[in-house]
């Protein structure tokens, strides 16, 4: 091996790592994730109708709390856009139930505890086919402190109906 094609290999090597190393933090923000795994391509846009709340609580903030939560999750993904009328699909939520439960405690203990869960029928209907794409019961649990009273209690619905819209928008976007 003579001297001169010993430089061009190690010029031709530092050259192309100059080039590799110039062209990685320009493909570094090429990629991106938009959601919309399995999605049908003909669904582009949803109508979220406003939540009907069957649970027997009485308390209309619940309904407008999922419904907002809805929308703004959505909004924020991007796989389906928001329209008021007509879209491709449309989503309809009812909160089933809202029960309250003790936590096990012991004999001679204080109860500090209760849980309370949160049940949401969720269908998507596709307009464009005119048939049911996905219907799915989602419930969450949350627990808050017994001395907190009504607020802590309806904090924690709060907490699980915001928990269950992202289930729902994550159920939807991968086509449960």
């Amino acid at each position: 091996m003579n001297i001169n094609s010993h430089f061009r290999n190690r010029t031709l090597h530092l050259v192309s790592i100059i080039c590799i190393l110039l062209a990685c933090p320009l493909c570094y923000g090429c990629y991106s994730f938009t959601g919309g795994g399995n999605l049908p391509p003909h669904l582009k846009t949803v109508v979220i109708q406003t939540t009907t709340d069957n649970s027997g609580q009485g308390i209309p903030q619940f309904r407008d709390i999922l419904t907002q939560s809805l929308v703004e999750r959505f909004r924020n993904d991007n796989s389906l856009t928001l329209t008021e009328q007509r879209g491709d699909a449309k989503l309809t939520t009812i909160i089933t139930a809202i029960n309250e439960t003790a936590i096990n405690i012991r004999q001679g203990e204080v109860e500090s505890e209760r849980r309370v869960n949160v049940t949401v029928k969720a269908e998507l209907y596709d307009m464009v086919k005119k048939r049911n794409f996905i219907t799915k019961d989602i419930t969450n649990t949350q627990i808050f402190e017994v001395a907190g009273g009504i607020p802590a209690k309806n904090e924690a619905i709060n907490k699980a109906l915001r928990q269950i819209a992202e289930d729902i928008l994550l159920s939807v976007v991968s086509g449960w």
